[in-house]
C-alpha cells in the first residue's frame, strides 16, 4: 500500500511516520519500570560516592579559586570537583602538604559558591602533573546548581537555539512575495485539510477509499486525468475525485507556479533560507501526498524511483486519507508529471512508426537505457497486432526491483496476448559499464531505436556527452537515439528542490544540442519536444 504519511517539520530531510499524522518528536524513548526491576551498583560501587566533575565537563562556567594557606595566597587551578571536595594543580612551586588546611573560596561566574577550611588530603599524579586532593572540613558542596547553570549556558550559548534573528536559518531580510505565497499556502491547506477531513468522516469508507481496484486499471494511463478520466462505478465517487480534479487540483497547482515564480529572484546564497522557510511552513501537510513522501524519503536510496513514475502513470488519486488523496492528485496533475507522460507517449509513437515500416529479414531491436517501470513497454504490448513484425526489445536499469517489477507484468502480457514476434530482454547492469564500455550490449545490438527519457537529468556535460557517444555506437544506419531532459522552466522546481530535495540539472535546447553534439560530431541532431514541451528529447540520427 501507499504511504502518505507526514513528515517531521525541520531543516534536514523528514523522517518518515507510520500514520498520516504522527510526527517523529521525540529523540529519547522512556521505558517505565518496577522498583523491583531497577538496578543498583556492582562490587566497589555499592558503597555510593556522589559524581565527581572535571572542570571541562561544566563549561562554558568560569571556576575560579581563592585559596589561603598559613597566611599566604595560593595560586592553582580546578581539574575536578564533587560534593566533598576539589582536585586543584597549583601554580606555586611551594604547595601545602598532607593534612595542613586551607581556607577556600569557590567562586562560579563571579558568585560565591562555596567558603570555609579544606583538608589536604591527597596528591595523585597525572598528564598535566601533580594534582591535589581538597577535602572540605565542614559542609558539603551542592554540585547539582552547578550543573544546572550549566546546562542554561550551553542552552543559550548554541547558535541554533538562540532566540537572536540573525540566528535563524529562515530569516532573509527580502523576498517578501515568496513569504506571504508560502504562507497563504500553508492556511489553504490547512483549510483544505479539515474540509476534506470532514467530507471523509460523513462519507461510507468505500466512498473515500474505493474498492481496491478502482483507479488502479494500469492502462487509464493513457487518459490524462481531467474530466471523464474517472473510471468509478460509483457515481458519487467518481463525482466527488472529479469536483477535487477541477476544483482543488487548480488551486493548488496555481500556488506551485506563482510560488516558484517568486522563488526564481533568489540568489544561490539566499535559496538555504527560503528553502528552511519553506520546509518548516508546508513539509508537514505536502508530504501527506505519497508521491511527495515517497520522492522526499527515497526508499531506494535515490529520486524518482520507478514507484513514482507508477503514481504519475496510472495511480494518480491514492493515500491514507482523503487530503492526502487530492494533494497526491494534484502532484501527479503538475507539469512535470505530464511530461513524464507524455515522453512516454512520444516514445510509444516512435515504436509504433517504426514497426509500421520494419527491416527486412531481422526483427526491428530497442533499447530502454535506465528502462524504470517500462511503461511504454508495457502499453505498448497491449497495443500490437498478434501477428505483427518481429521485435526484440531490451530494458537496461541498474535498480533490479525496477527491472523484476517490468520484468513481471511485461511477460505476462505476451504470455497472456500470445506474442509470439515479441522478444524481450532484461540487462542490470551500470551506468558506469555503459559509459566505459560502449559493447556492453554486445550481440544484443544495434538498434534501431535506443531511448533514455529521465536519466540525463542527472548527469553532468562531460558524462552526457560520452553516453551520446556511446549510444550512437550501438545504433544501425538509420537510427536514432532519443535522450529527454527536463526544461529550466519547470513550474513546480520549488517543490522538487525545497520540499523533495529531488535536485535535476535542467537544459535548454541550446544545452542538450552541445553534450549530443560534443559526444557524436557528425551526427544529425534536432529536438523533438514532448506534447507540454516541459520535458524535450535531443535525438542523434545515425545516416
Amino acid at each position: 500500500m501507499t504511504d502518505d504519511s507526514g513528515s517531521s517539520v525541520g531543516m534536514g530531510p523528514s523522517t518518515a511516520a507510520t500514520g498520516p499524522t504522527e510526527q517523529v518528536r521525540a529523540t529519547t524513548a522512556h521505558t517505565v519500570r518496577n522498583y523491583d526491576e531497577l538496578d543498583g551498583g556492582q562490587g566497589r560501587e555499592v558503597f555510593f560516592r556522589a559524581d565527581r566533575f572535571r572542570s571541562d565537563e561544566l563549561a562554558p562556567l568560569e571556576l575560579k579559586l581563592s585559596l589561603e594557606h598559613r597566611g599566604r595566597r595560593l595560586s592553582g587551578e580546578i581539574l575536578d570537583l564533587a560534593s566533598g571536595g576539589v582536585g586543584v594543580q597549583w601554580h606555586d612551586s611551594v604547595a601545602p602538604d598532607i593534612g595542613d588546611t586551607v581556607d577556600l573560596e569557590l567562586h562560579v561566574e563571579g558568585r560565591l559558591m562555596h567558603s570555609g577550611e579544606v583538608r589536604v588530603t591527597s596528591v595523585r599524579e597525572t598528564a598535566v602533573g601533580p594534582v591535589t586532593g581538597l577535602a572540605f572540613t565542614r559542609g558539603y558542596l551542592d554540585v547539582e546548581p552547578l550543573v544546572q547553570l550549566r546546562d542554561i549556558r550551553q542552552w543559550r550559548g548554541t547558535a541554533e537555539r538562540s532566540f537572536a534573528m540573525e540566528n535563524a536559518p529562515w530569516e532573509m531580510s527580502q523576498h517578501a512575495d515568496f513569504r506571504a505565497l508560502v504562507g497563504s499556502f500553508r492556511l489553504f491547506l490547512e483549510d483544505a485539510q479539515r474540509h476534506f477531513d470532514e467530507l471523509a468522516a460523513a462519507s461510507p469508507w468505500y466512498l473515500v477509499h474505493g474498492d481496491g481496484n478502482a483507479g488502479r486499471d494500469e492502462l487509464a494511463v493513457a487518459v490524462e486525468p481531467g474530466p471523464g478520466w474517472v473510471r468509478e462505478e460509483h457515481p458519487a465517487r467518481a463525482t466527488m475525485i472529479e469536483r477535487i480534479q477541477a476544483e482543488f487540483v487548480p488551486a493548488v497547482l496555481e500556488y506551485y507556479g506563482r510560488i516558484d515564480d517568486a522563488m526564481r529572484w533568489a540568489s544561490p546564497a539566499e535559496m538555504p533560507a527560503l528553502k528552511t522557510y519553506s520546509q518548516r511552513h508546508l513539509d508537514e501537510l505536502m508530504l501527506k501526498a505519497p508521491l511527495l513522501h515517497r520522492a522526499r524519503s527515497k526508499p531506494l536510496g535515490y529520486p524518482g524511483d520507478f514507484e513514482c513514475m507508477n503514481y504519475m502513470y496510472y495511480r494518480p488519486f491514492e493515500g491514507q486519507t482523503l487530503f492526502g488523496k487530492a494533494l497526491h492528485l494534484a502532484s501527479c496533475a503538475s507539469m512535470p508529471a505530464k511530461g513524464v507522460r507524455a515522453r512516454k507517449d512520444l516514445v510509444k509513437e516512435r515504436i509504433h512508426a517504426a514497426m509500421a515500416n520494419p527491416p527486412i529479414g531481422r526483427p526491428i531491436r530497442i533499447a530502454s537505457v535506465a528502462s524504470g517501470p517500462a511503461q511504454e513497454t508495457y502499453e505498448l504490448l497491449h497495443e500490437i497486432p498478434v501477428d505483427g513484425p518481429q521485435v526484440e526489445i531490451v530494458l537496461f536499469d541498474q535498480d533490479r526491483m525496477a527491472l523484476s517489477f517490468a520484468q513481471r507484468r511485461t511477460l505476462e502480457i505476451v504470455r497472456r496476448r500470445g506474442l509470439q514476434n515479441v522478444r524481450l530482454v532484461f540487462l542490470h547492469d551500470s551506468i558506469k559499464r555503459l559509459l566505459t564500455d560502449p559493447g556492453v550490449f554486445g550481440s544484443l545490438g544495434p538498434f534501431d531505436l535506443l531511448f533514455s527519457t529521465g536519466l540525463f537529468d542527472y548527469l553532468k556535460p562531460s558524462t552526457a556527452a560520452t553516453l551520446c557517444s556511446n549510444f550512437y555506437a550501438n545504433l544501425t544506419a538509420n537510427g536514432s537515439a532519443y535522450v529527454g531532459n527536463m526544461m529550466p522552466w519547470n513550474p513546480s522546481r520549488w517543490v522538487f528542490e525545497h520540499h523533495l530535495e529531488w535536485n535535476l540539472i535542467y537544459r535548454t535546447h541550446d544545452e542538450m544540442r552541445d553534450f549530443a553534439q560534443t559526444g557524436v560530431p557528425h551526427a544529425r541532431v534536432e529536438i523533438v519536444p514532448e506534447s507540454t514541451g516541459v520535458n524535450p528529447f535531443v535525438v542523434l540520427h545515425k545516416e
